[in-house]
């Protein structure tokens, strides 16, 4: 078994990811070409969990977001102000070689742990994202994510109250 890096920012002249796929074309071009970019330009910050090789073999894009309250779940909006203070995790994918090992429940337990940090000199009310499909969208359910619209059977925008990530990151273990 290959032994894995602690989650760090990507470095572009460090960690390679000319080998990274993930099964999704738009997820792994991202990594190769746009993350670097993406961070140049203080649009999205990616996280990376590489082997001791520094081969990329998971990532996660963040990036500072709001809520606009007409289209966010009631407790969402509760004595939050208008658009409520978001962070979003952009993208998340892992290796195929490396699914099943943990490395997205890793990127997401990092993520939420960020979030606590950030939120104590910048608030934010919730992480959201976006489940490329269903699997996806079970997967994000199973982490602790709920539907922006419980009514809908096909919403793909899911979100995860700060205040619950503490417990979150428990069951995590």
């Amino acid at each position: 078994m290959t032994e894995l890096q602690r989650p760090r920012p990507l470095d572009t002249r460090r960690h390679d990811r000319s080998r990274f796929a993930c099964g999704d074309a738009v997820l792994d071009e991202y990594l190769r070409r746009y993350a670097g970019q993406s961070r140049r330009r203080h649009t999205a910050a990616t996280w990376v969990i590489a082997d001791t090789e520094d081969r990329v073999v998971g990532y996660a894009s963040l990036a500072m977001s709001a809520i606009d309250r007409a289209t966010a779940a009631p407790e969402l909006t509760k004595g939050a102000p208008d658009p409520v203070a978001a962070l979003l995790l952009g993208r998340l994918a892992v290796d195929r070689e490396f699914t099943g090992l943990g490395v997205g429940t890793a990127l997401v337990a990092h993520v939420l742990a960020t979030v606590l940090e950030l939120n104590v000199s910048a608030a934010c009310r919730a992480v959201v994202v976006t489940a490329i499909n269903d699997e996806a969208r079970r997967w994000w359910e199973r982490v602790g994510f709920r539907s922006f619209d419980a009514e809908d059977p096909d919403q793909l925008d899911l979100y995860l109250l700060t205040a619950e990530i503490e417990a979150t990151l428990r069951a995590l273990g």
